[in-house]
């Protein structure tokens, strides 16, 4: 329950006195009260409360002071502060009863007021070693004094207790939000699991259906062999099809699955790699390529390889009708964060309103008679980066083309190559 205004205040003290004179600064006079309740009565609005009105109790020894302070905690009104005197013969001093007090409730706020003390204010200090719940007043002192720190030391309670009850609060909060976060893991980990068995079990059937259909295809003869053909063509490109999304799947899966194993990476050298094999499996096309040298990264050379890989193919692809290919790899210059790597291309490019599309499974921003695909590929790069800790996003326009940005952890500057410079290279 949010915790309400406390303006209850003891004074521990053995002269009367001062209790009198207590009473005098902090309570409220009851006829300023009685103009109150009139002024309630007549215009039917509630009042603030009166400048003195505090609720004071007095004990007149430390030990019946402790009493009061554990009764009322434990009828659920505790106490905001109290007042206590250093010197209270024949029993406890106010050193020892302000221990005391605290053990009983450690929230109280404490104020000595005291003209005398038989120890030094240091001791007095290092011995009860709460600062922030403690202040000293030397008597004699001024009523304007005693208000104020009345006043300021209930509101410092109340600040207080709302500080611990929203403490309370998000700690309640963080505790849902971690019971979610299983729960999610591990619908995610069967949504996985369902997924690879899927996309496994679909194997065999798809191997079946297309090599018969191949099989039947060389069979065909005659005229109506053609028209036969075409129909056992167009299934064996379906069933390709679904071979590429199952594989697709499948690789989604184990890559979720598998361990990392975290070491420092030279993506330059990937790239370079990626990139000639591209070539290899396209020796008819010219594409201007520039890999920036040094490029290193801490995490798992596999996943990173595979993430650079579904990057450059889409570069590769999507360029495919430009009348100058370019590819870049690089690092942004800058101070940043961490390492922000990138992979730009001059093609098809994209509308950055469906940008919130790219990363998702079987999303695709082309027709397939355009750029054929299974909309894997990017779903695989954004996995990668999400167990590297890293981000992934794209910037792109229609015709201008697209660049890809991911960030993972870098290597520190003595990992080898560092220090290379950077090379262009035209892949034709």
């Amino acid at each position: 329950m949010k915790p309400q205004q406390n303006r209850r205040i003891l004074l521990i003290d053995d002269m009367l006195t001062i209790h009198e004179d207590f009473r005098k600064i902090l309570l409220a006079k009851p006829e300023a009260r009685d103009l109150d309740v009139a002024e309630e009565t007549l215009f039917g609005k509630s009042t603030a409360p009166a400048q003195g009105s505090f609720e004071l109790d007095s004990a007149y020894q430390g030990r019946d002071g402790v009493a009061m302070v554990e009764a009322a905690l434990q009828a659920g009104r505790p106490y905001a502060m109290a007042f206590v005197d250093m010197r209270m013969p024949p029993g406890w001093d106010g050193v020892e009863t302000i221990e005391r007090l605290w053990r009983v409730d450690p929230q109280v706020q404490i104020v000595i007021c005291t003209a005398y003390s038989d120890h030094s204010w240091e001791d007095v200090l290092a011995r009860l070693d709460a600062q922030d719940r403690l202040l000293i007043v030397k008597k004699p002192f001024d009523m304007i004094e005693i208000s104020q720190l009345a006043r300021t030391l209930t509101a410092k309670w109340a600040l207080t207790q709302q500080a611990a009850w929203q403490l309370s609060g998000l700690e309640d909060v963080v505790r849902e939000l971690k019971v979610t976060e299983a729960a999610l893991r591990h619908s995610n980990q069967a949504l996985e699991s369902f997924s690879y068995s899927v996309a496994h079990d679909l194997r065999s059937p798809l191997k079946t259906i297309d090599g018969f259909s191949h099989l039947l295809q060389r069979s065909s003869s005659g005229e109506t062999a053609e028209r036969t053909k075409h129909y056992l063509t167009r299934i064996r490109a379906g069933v390709k099809q679904m071979g590429e999304l199952t594989e697709g799947l499948l690789g989604l899966a184990q890559m979720s699955r598998a361990e990392l194993k975290i070491e420092a990476v030279d993506l330059s050298a990937l790239a370079r790699q990626v990139l000639r094999d591209c070539q290899e499996r396209d020796p008819a096309r010219t594409v201007k390529v520039q890999v920036q040298s040094g490029l290193q990264a801490m995490g798992d050379c596999a996943l990173l390889r595979q993430l650079l890989e579904n990057l450059l193919a889409n570069a590769w692809k999507f360029s495919a009708k430009s009348t100058a290919a370019e590819i870049t790899v690089g690092q942004l210059a800058g101070n940043f964060a961490g390492a922000v790597y990138f992979v730009r291309d001059n093609g098809a490019g994209f509308d950055m309103a469906y940008a919130d599309k790219l990363f998702g499974a079987f999303q695709r921003l082309h027709l397939a008679d355009d750029f054929a695909g299974t909309g894997i590929g990017l779903a695989t790069a954004h996995r990668v980066i999400a167990r590297h800790a890293g981000r992934i996003w794209a910037e792109g326009a229609v015709g201008e083309g697209a660049t890809f940005f991911f960030t993972v952890p870098e290597a520190s500057p003595e990992q080898p190559g560092a220090d290379r410079p950077s090379v262009e290279v035209a892949a034709s």
